[in-house]
């Protein structure tokens, strides 16, 4: 066993005995980390009957072994639990960027089972080897902001923190685990935390990573930071047009946003310009993505201070904002957030919105308030289908049948007509506190669906809020507009949106589709990849690029690093055409670790990941529902995906519309390269075994569900 990136400890939190111990943590190694390491615990310690709400429930926070080794965009964490929201209430994850992952490993350990359940409000106290279950009540019921300060103050500043808000405490389906910058894990988490009454972790670590080749690792920074990495989501080509730029995106619209003339207006001392970042100057990577201009526009420069950014990465794409027209209605004016709530403010308020210091700026503005909001409630939004079915039920009407009269009328309804920020705090804060009939869209899509009797044709509806890519609660996350059949595919497969940017950091870089093209099919053969909105047949060239990119998804949260910018597909650099290097993973892997990983390999030891998923996936369906067939039902796809565009026909360009025979082909070509049975889409004893999965299949096949 590998002595080198891993931490070799596994520290094991009992809240109901108060017993804390240290495991060993090299038997999991074949699993990676973060996320393989989760699922095999879960699978061998949480029968899938438990409630998620259960005491019998655990939670795994899991580093991998590039976690805190110097690796580009390394700082992550991984935590596996059972879903309290998604059809199945199977497997899951929460994904964590920042510092905290980092501090975890330097404390020594590779992964935290939290088990049991306290009776009064706790969190958990790590300092090196010293652990401690520490008396909570003094921050429970307070927001995270306020939490993470008080437990940093107490513990000191050399202290990384992260806490559930109010909505975990309240078990509300919806519920986050978020640090004091805004960095959060979703999928419910907060709400299991909550189940066991946990507030958080504080944890300090003061050791270090040991790394089987230093100067090696060394080597393979400068060279992916030269010749390499590009900017958030990885696009490769400038927005903006540069000297040194041979490409720009069509339409200036990519997360490579940073160009001269671009300022952080609020950075302090002064206004700071982005200037040029030419490909090879590691000193102007941070420059590069401008998020808060490709969100918002050029109107978001008058609010930005900087850029931040998690651990061991230089890509920054966490904008730090300094809204003043909050203060005017008494609202915290510090933002800081990369995705979903700080872009989708406005659909809080479906009568429209209004300016308030510049033209344009009632989205940054409303965006900002209601991320905030969330971070601070600790409130998860599922992909936006938090926004998107709070604005369905009132621009359907279907609020005034469901609420009743009197809470209906409580609602500050002034506030939304005059594009008030509080509107959309106070939707929030209901929602947390399970106040109303309202906080029902806070249980998740299918526990909405489900109580108000909306049917299945609220998940198969044409409409521009309906993304909902499955019958199981969650929506697509880079599907079949960016991808066609290949992200349509991935996003059938897990219990929660897939967060698999693989596709897409190539399909929306900005590079002209000739140059993706060449790069993509020299790695996965003619005819993989296709335009946007110019789809072609199935084939098994595209087969094999799902199946990479879905296993490569699970590399990535077991290793840990950020998905939103690796693997590296591609290169800013004209001088490599373009191309990048699907070997680096590995390479880095046999530097950190001193393990011989190939490509082949680790491919290899990501999809015993996928398997496991599979697995847990196909049991939970069969003791929930009895089912037999994931096909049918687990990855069975909503009407719209069929029906959406009627002007085009599938593969007609203009649409990103498929064909219903189409992707049952593409089913099948993806079941076969995966190893599973084609009528079911469960893995084959076979497959499993070759895994080193036999005890799966075992018991697969005591719950007749093993294909023949």
């Amino acid at each position: 066993m590998a002595t080198y990136g891993w931490a070799g400890n596994i520290l094991r939190v009992n809240l109901t005995t108060g017993n804390i111990s240290i495991e060993d943590s090299t038997k999991y190694q074949e699993y990676i980390g973060g996320m393989g390491m989760g699922y095999r615990i879960i699978y061998e310690e949480v029968p899938l009957t438990t409630h998620p709400h259960d005491e019998a429930s655990k939670i795994v926070m899991g580093v991998g072994p590039l976690t805190g080794s110097s690796v580009p965009c390394s700082g992550r964490m991984n935590i596996s639990l059972l879903s309290s929201w998604s059809k199945g209430k199977s497997i899951i994850d929460a994904h964590m960027g920042g510092h905290i992952g980092p501090r975890i490993k330097y404390a020594g350990y590779d992964a935290i089972i939290v088990e049991g359940k306290s009776s009064t409000p706790v969190y958990i106290k790590i300092d090196n080897d010293k652990v401690s279950i520490e008396d909570a009540s003094h921050i429970w019921g307070k927001g995270t902001f306020d939490a993470n300060r008080i437990l940093t103050e107490e513990n000191g500043r050399e202290f990384e923190t992260a806490v559930i808000g109010p909505a975990g405490e309240n078990l509300v389906n919806y519920a986050t685990l978020n640090t004091s910058f805004g960095n959060s894990g979703g999928g419910g988490v907060g709400s299991v935390m909550g189940s066991k009454k946990l507030k958080g972790i504080a944890v300090r670590g003061t050791g270090s990573v040991k790394v089987a080749d230093i100067n090696r690792v060394k080597e393979l920074n400068e060279y992916m930071l030269k010749d390499l990495i590009g900017a958030n989501n990885n696009h490769n080509v400038p927005a903006v047009p540069q000297s040194w730029a041979e490409y720009s995106a069509v339409g200036g619209k990519n997360r490579w946003s940073g160009a001269p003339g671009r300022r952080w207006e609020k950075a302090e001392g002064g206004p700071i310009d982005m200037g040029e970042q030419p490909c090879g100057d590691v000193n102007r990577i941070a420059y590069r993505t401008l998020k808060g201009v490709f969100d918002h526009g050029e109107v978001a420069s008058n609010y930005i201070i900087k850029q931040g950014g998690c651990s061991a990465c230089p890509i920054r794409c966490y904008t730090q904002y300094e809204m003043d027209p909050l203060a005017d209605y008494d609202l915290p004016v510090y933002v800081s957030n990369t995705c979903v709530p700080v872009l989708y403010g406005k659909m809080f308020y479906p009568s429209g919105v209004k300016d308030f210091e510049y033209e344009g700026d009632a989205n940054v503005i409303l965006s900002g308030a209601s991320s905030r909001a969330q971070d601070d409630m600790g409130l998860w939004c599922n992909y936006a289908n938090l926004q998107r079915d709070f604005n369905w039920l009132c621009v359907s009407g279907k609020i005034k049948e469901v609420l009743p009269q009197a809470e209906y009328d409580s609602l500050p309804w002034e506030w939304e007509k005059n594009g008030d920020p509080r509107w959309a705090v106070e939707i929030i804060r209901r929602i947390a506190y399970k106040e109303g009939e309202l906080a029902t869209i806070g249980e998740g899509t299918l526990a909405m669906v489900e109580k108000w009797n909306l049917g299945k044709e609220y998940f198969d509806a044409i409409n521009s809020n309906n993304t909902n890519i499955t019958y199981n609660g969650y929506p697509k996350h880079h599907a079949n507009e960016d991808s066609g059949q290949i992200g349509l595919l991935f996003n059938l497969m897990y219990n929660r949106d897939c967060m698999i940017h693989h596709l897409t950091n190539v399909e929306n870089s900005g590079a002209p589709y000739e140059v993706t093209k060449a790069t993509m099919e020299s790695f996965f053969g003619e005819g993989c990849y296709d335009n946007k909105k110019a789809y072609k047949p199935m084939n098994r060239n595209k087969a094999k690029l799902a199946k990479w990119a879905f296993n490569g998804k699970q590399f990535h949260d077991s290793a840990t690093l950020c998905n939103w910018m690796w693997p590296m597909t591609q290169s800013p650099s004209k001088e490599r055409n373009y191309a990048g290097d699907l070997n680096l993973e590995a390479d880095f892997m046999a530097a950190v670790t001193g393990v011989n990983y190939t490509k082949e390999s680790l491919e290899f030891a990501s999809e015993r990941i996928s398997q496991m998923l599979r697995v847990m996936t196909a049991i939970s369906f069969n003791i929930n529902f009895g089912d037999t067939n994931l096909r049918d039902t687990h990855d069975a796809i909503p009407e719209w995906v069929f029906e959406q565009d009627p002007d085009f026909a599938p593969f007609e360009e203009g649409t990103y519309k498929m064909d219903r025979a189409d992707m049952e082909l593409a089913k099948d070509y993806f079941y076969e390269e995966m190893g599973w049975d084609i009528k079911t889409g469960i893995p084959t004893r076979a497959t499993l075994e070759k895994f080193g999965l036999g005890d799966m299949a075992d018991d697969l096949a005591a719950r007749g569900i093993l294909p023949a």
